[in-house]
């Protein structure tokens, strides 16, 4: 597709550079809000990647392979964030219960310290190219982008991220089903930020927007739980004997999650049922 470079390659230009600074931080030294910073902006240009491949709907492979160089270091990176969010959420309990828990606090540093040595050598053995065959691939799938082909593009990708909400509300939300409704809205949010800043009407109107990040925060609260509880458990996995203090902490992680899950179920309902009827 030939012509003059689209309007909306500024946004992934500017993800890109900030993404690609953020790496080279990294190169220097893991740290974990770097890390976030750059998973951050990797999910951005992956999602400007799945708009791009919408519009040469004929390259079937396009999506994955302009960004498959980039899936372990992505892994990597959100494992980082994984880790953060338990720290954090145990941080948060232990302040609120005055209690420690050693044995398990040390388990878990073990675990970063060891992930964030793999991924400081992931990083600095990663060949710069990569980042440059990206940077040429999008621009080049970016000449020629009418505003209708932009229009229609994101139009479609947002109404398949409402059909997942609308196959996940007619169920029960497991985990699974929580989570995607939290990676989908991620999406819609991203796209309706690049039609707004291309002159295009968002989709929804402000109110649900507002609803869209209350439900998205609710939803982190919920994840951050999630994580914790699961990595708990998989502390526990190999040991005989288990203290009445981490029953207990595992007790009200899952008390926790019983309250969150309805607090999601409800914003959930209400908010699709007005954007999925």
């Amino acid at each position: 597709m030939n012509g003059k470079i689209s309007p909306i390659f500024h946004h992934f230009d500017v993800q890109f550079e900030e993404a690609r600074a953020s790496f080279l931080a990294l190169g220097k030294q893991y740290k974990g809000k770097k890390a976030i910073e750059l998973e951050q902006k990797l999910i951005f240009l992956e999602i400007y990647i799945h708009l791009i491949s919408k519009i040469h709907f004929d390259e079937k492979k396009l999506k994955f392979e302009i960004f498959e160089p980039f899936k372990t270091i992505f892994k990597g990176l959100k494992k980082t964030k994984h880790l953060k969010f338990v720290v954090q959420e145990l941080e948060q309990i232990k302040a609120k219960k005055n209690l420690t828990f050693n044995t398990y606090e040390k388990f878990l540093m073990d675990e970063k310290k060891d992930h964030y040595n793999k991924m400081y050598d992931l990083i600095v053995s990663t060949p710069l190219k990569i980042w440059e065959k990206l940077y040429a691939d999008v621009r080049h799938h970016s000449l020629g982008l009418k505003p209708l082909m932009i229009n229609t593009a994101t139009t479609q990708i947002i109404n398949e991220e409402l059909e997942f909400f609308n196959v996940d509300n007619q169920h029960k939300l497991d985990n699974k089903a929580l989570k995607d409704i939290y990676e989908g809205l991620r999406i819609v949010t991203a796209l309706e930020n690049i039609r707004i800043d291309s002159g295009f009407n968002p989709i929804f109107v402000r109110e649900v927007h507002i609803k869209m990040n209350a439900l998205q925060q609710t939803l982190l609260s919920w994840y951050q739980n999630q994580l914790l509880t699961q990595h708990l458990v998989y502390f526990f996995g190999d040991k005989e004997e288990i203290s009445r203090k981490y029953k207990d902490l595992l007790a009200d992680l899952k008390q926790n999650k019983k309250k969150l899950t309805s607090n999601v179920e409800g914003q959930c309902k209400y908010l699709f049922d007005r954007i999925l009827n």
